[in-house]
């Protein structure tokens, strides 16, 4: 039997938080900032926890941004972009319910030639409720290297 087939964990990276968990208000929070080279693509693994305040909808969109670490003035980080796919269309998945989990599929060759890191950005958006807030977090898995992860 093929290795990848018995022991996909020697293929892939699982331990890369992308987004902490916690209990979030409604706007926009970003993760930090994670160097994928030499990875080729990516899922974000997104947990969906409880809600408070009773809300009576939920929205939570996740999307990825990206620049070069040394892309700026004088090797400074770039500006951060959105990951857009080859039809310009930017790289998305919603979370309209509680208690779940949604996933999102990235090949990484979407970011700029010149980037190099990535981060999860997430915009969170209630319908109703007293201050609700919504349990959130998020593991980016990475795969596709020239070399086994450690």
């Amino acid at each position: 039997m093929h290795p990848s087939l018995a022991n996909i964990g020697a293929y892939i990276k699982t331990n890369t938080l992308a987004l902490a968990p916690a209990a979030r208000a409604a706007g926009t929070t970003q993760g930090p900032a994670i160097d994928v080279p030499p990875f080729r693509s990516a899922v974000l693994a997104v947990a969906v926890g409880a809600v408070t305040g009773t809300p009576t909808g939920i929205s939570a969109t996740f999307t990825f941004e990206s620049r070069g670490s040394t892309a700026g003035d004088e090797g400074a980080p770039g500006a951060w972009a959105p990951v857009v796919d080859r039809d310009g269309q930017t790289l998305s998945v919603v979370a309209t319910a509680v208690d779940g989990a949604v996933e999102l599929d990235v090949d990484l060759s979407f970011m700029g030639d010149d980037h190099d890191q990535v981060r999860v950005k997430q915009v969170l958006a209630f319908t109703g409720g007293a201050s609700p807030t919504l349990l959130t977090g998020a593991v980016l898995v990475l795969g596709g290297s020239n070399r086994l992860p450690v």
